[in-house]
């Protein structure tokens, strides 16, 4: 996987390149590249759509992030490469 060119420090970008773990973290990491970013779930799966988001939200439980591969993620399941 190639890294996004236009990657800026401190921001997920939909097309960035991060470390996933899957069930709920537990599994061991794996690289992926971000499909989708929503913010404001509250809760749920589904929120706002946004092409990027600083990595301070990301932690939150409150986004949530569509990988390549083929499963979503909590913005604590994932972690800036």
């Amino acid at each position: 996987m190639e890294q996004n060119p236009n990657k800026v420090k401190g921001i997920l970008k939909v097309g960035d390149k991060v470390s996933w773990r899957g069930t709920w973290g537990k599994d061991a990491p794996q690289e992926v590249i971000v499909d989708a970013i929503e913010a404001n779930c509250n809760g749920t799966k589904e929120g706002t759509p946004v092409e990027s988001i600083e990595w301070d939200e990301v932690t939150r439980e409150n986004v949530v992030v569509t990988l390549s591969n083929s499963h979503w993620a909590y913005g604590n399941q994932i972690k800036e490469i």
